[in-house]
């Protein structure tokens, strides 16, 4: 290499790395302002003191309780709330730091959606005000969340040259002085009481038997099988019906993985249709069994629906005629700890009874169906056609090699 190709790749070097510090200064300087920056917003927040939340801003409010070890939805009669969810609210209130400190007065809180929701014009000026309290009522503190900080990608970065948010506006304690934009964007942090719950559900596994009757009990049918792996009959099935599989066997996971809408508080059973409810009654391979009440439809065509599950868990084990003495401590053990997978499965879906639920219409629409759907006019062969004799026809005689078999050489002498 000479001195001149030298001379090149070191200018460029130190171009190259004046412009990166210059772009890193651009960087930092975007987001930070003040004396103070990286400074928690709240001092000394106290998570795990945290009992009660209540989350407001213009269209409406969610409040979380806890009650001993367990969070639950004040407006849905304490139903279980999703912890993962609160724990990362508390904890992205307690990292707060602050990245700015934009110097701002009362008339600049619209602007960065801080204004308090009672005081806002608009929802576009109103923050999320989330109030903490702890387990005697005792206010904590108060926090308004605010405008989302957008960022842009780079399009050569292969992002596409989109925006997403990278830092949210905060003032704690109603204190203007607070203002501040930090790294949390507190995108759990929704004013929709549906995305506070714990979403787990019961689960029906290894599906024997489908029994509906519908609520006016004009429509009534049952789907039985023997095995996990074979079709289902139809009971009561008429001498000219069977099943129509393709419909029937579209039922094998129903309620295998569903999910609800929403936590009803309508206590009002004509309301949602459960005083005279349409009915399923599942039974499983592994001795659970499932009674489903499906009521009306809502505004959004959503179902109220209730359940209730026991089981018959097999606890003793039948050792087989030709057991041997060695395998029988393996088999008991895996035998109790199906026994307790089985109970701890029953005791976890209990919860689920005591409720009223919404349902999307997709979750149970497979089983409301007419006996029609299920059945259909049985297929019968075809008889042989008989050919009738015209008067003074004659069957055709067979040729000499038809009627009787060749004799042998031996025959023949």
């Amino acid at each position: 290499m000479n001195k001149k190709n030298l001379l090149i790749l070191i200018v460029a070097a130190v171009v190259i790395g004046g412009v990166s510090i210059s772009l890193l200064k651009k960087d930092k300087s975007s987001w930070s302002s003040g004396d103070d920056i990286g400074s928690k917003v709240i001092a000394d927040f106290p998570l795990n003191d945290v009992a009660e939340i209540l989350l407001e801003d213009r269209e409406g409010k969610v409040h979380l309780k806890k009650n001993g070890e367990l969070w639950g939805a004040v407006d849905r009669n304490g139903y279980p709330a999703d912890f993962n969810d609160i724990h990362g609210l508390l904890t992205g209130i307690w990292k707060m730091e602050a990245v700015q400190r934009p110097k701002v007065g009362e008339s600049h809180l619209g602007r960065l959606k801080l204004q308090d929701p009672a005081k806002a014009e608009s929802a576009d000026e109103a923050a999320i005000k989330a109030t903490f309290k702890d387990a005697s009522g005792s206010e904590i503190a108060v926090v308004h969340i605010g405008k989302e900080h957008m960022t842009k990608s780079q399009g050569n970065q292969g992002m596409g040259g989109g925006s997403w948010p990278d830092g949210r506006y905060v003032m704690a304690n109603g204190d203007i002085k607070t203002v501040s934009l930090v790294k949390e964007t507190f995108q759990n942090a929704e004013i929709k009481v549906p995305d506070w719950l714990n979403k787990d559900f019961f689960k029906v596994q290894k599906l024997k038997s489908v029994d509906y009757a519908s609520n006016d009990g004009t429509n009534t049918w049952k789907l039985a099988r023997e095995t996990e792996s074979s079709d289902f009959t139809l009971a009561g099935a008429g001498p000219k019906e069977e099943v129509n599989t393709t419909n029937a066997n579209g039922l094998k996971n129903l309620f295998s993985s569903p999910s609800f809408v929403d936590v009803s508080s309508e206590t009002d059973a004509t309301k949602t249709g459960l005083d005279k409810p349409s009915k399923v009654t599942i039974e499983t391979f592994e001795g659970f069994t499932y009674d489903v009440a499906i009521g009306n439809e809502d505004s959004d065509e959503n179902r109220y629906l209730s359940m209730k599950v026991s089981a018959d868990i097999q606890k003793e084990r039948t050792p087989a005629e030709d057991e041997k003495e060695e395998d029988k401590a393996k088999l008991d053990k895996e035998h109790a700890d199906k026994v307790k997978q089985l109970e701890d499965s029953l005791a976890a879906q209990k919860k689920f009874e005591g409720h009223v639920y919404l349902v999307s219409g997709w979750t149970v629409n497979p089983v409301l169906k007419p006996r029609s759907d299920m059945v259909q006019e049985k297929k019968e062969e075809a008889p042989e056609v008989q050919v009738p004799l015209l008067p003074g026809a004659s069957l055709p005689e067979k040729n000499a090699s038809e009627a009787a078999p060749a004799k042998t050489d031996a025959e023949a002498k």
